[in-house]
This record gives C-alpha cells, structure tokens and sequence, in this order.
C-alpha cells in the first residue's frame, strides 16, 4: 500500500510552520487518485494557509505499479552521479521481471509513468529522442533545455516528443514514424539486458548506447 507520513513545513515567506501530508511511498494500483495527481503534476504543489505561498515540493518518493511491474524512484534534483551511489537497491527488496528506474525532477518521473504504461522500452524512446532532439535543434538553431515522451499511436504510426526551449514557454512537438522506435528498439536489444537493479535512464545513456552501437558497427 501507499506510505502517507506528515512533517512540519516552514513557509519560506512568513515562516509559519504547517504540518504537510507527503508521501514517500505511491501504490498505483491501490491509490490510483495519487497516480492522477502526479500524472496532472499537482501531488507536489504546496500552498502556506497563513500567507498562501505557492510552491512545488518535491521529495523522495518511491512509484509502483506492480500490475505493469515497475517502479521509478524520485530523488529531487540529483545528478546522474548522485543517483549512481545511492544504495537504492539494498534499500528495497528485489522484484523479478521489474522494470526499475531513477529520476531527478517530477517531470522525469511522469514521462517514466507515461512510458511504461504505454508499453514502451525507455531505453528505445532515449534513443529516438536524441535523434528527434538533433533535428529540432538544426531547425530552431538551438538545442532545446529538455525533452519528453508524448504519446504514441499504432494505428496512425507515430511516435511525439515535446521539447522545450530556454525562453520560449511554448514546447515544441515532433513526431516520427513507429519504424524509428522499433529500430532502436533493435539497438538496445543487440546491445544486451537491462540491469536488474535501479537504473538511471536518460539522454547521457542514449548517446553511450549510440556510441557503443556504431562503435560496433
């Protein structure tokens, strides 16, 4: 089940002290309301009820779906390095056949969420994101700050992206055929297993996996 704790929190702007729900621990299947709010983006939002200060207020925060076996694990703002040491693994017991996952920003968490549900190899999607990346670079002469999953449709064959650009507040949508995918998707297969333990997957580790990839060509 989910994992609820309550801690006190200092407004930042009248220092008034509120005792603030969080939760450390999200059951997807037992709390599907919680799943919605970070899909929405609003389970971090926090609002002072003295001076009504509005902030985002992440923490850590584990995510599982055990019916579609996986789990993606929120530490706010942590490099790729941090994320690398933590002892995550010892930290939670191992689960067979699950799909396990490291993030720094809610942001990553939702586009894990996102992907996972729609069946999609993440590893795959960094692989087409990087290219697509590349090509909306050229066009807007700029690379853009970052970059998520969007949808993808079977029917149609498309795959989309947003990407988002450093002051432009509107993203940037790009989309490609299924074919794109289904080729990377043969690239991180040819180039072995995923880990077993909790892995750190983003666009450092497509451009390893694509270095590594035509180095073996």
């Amino acid at each position: 089940m989910s994992t609820e704790i309550t801690k006190a929190v200092s407004c930042p702007r009248c220092g008034a002290e509120v005792e603030t729900p969080m939760w450390p621990g999200i059951n997807a299947e037992v709390n599907p309301n919680l799943r919605t709010q970070v899909l929405k983006e609003t389970l971090f939002n926090w609002t002072c009820p003295s001076c009504r200060y509005v902030a985002q207020m992440a923490y850590p925060c584990l995510y599982h779906d055990k019916g579609r076996k996986f789990m993606v694990y929120l530490i706010p703002n942590g490099s790729a390095e941090e994320l690398a040491q933590l002892d995550v693994d010892k930290t939670f017991p191992q689960i067979n056949c699950v799909r396990k996952r490291t993030v720094s920003s809610l942001a990553g968490m939702k586009e894990k969420i996102l992907l996972f549900e729609s069946g999609i190899d993440d590893r795959a999607a960094e692989l087409v994101k990087l290219a697509l990346s590349s090509v909306v670079e050229k066009k807007d002469g700029k690379p853009p700050r970052e970059g998520y999953f969007s949808f993808y449709d079977e029917d149609k064959n498309r795959i989309g992206f947003v990407f988002f650009f450093e002051g432009n507040p509107q993203p940037v949508m790009k989309t490609t055929r299924m074919d794109a995918y289904y080729k990377a998707l043969e690239i991180v297969r040819e180039l072995g297993p995923q880990q077993d333990g909790f892995a750190t997957v983003d666009s450092a580790l497509a451009q390893l996996l694509l270095e590594k990839y035509q180095e073996d060509e």
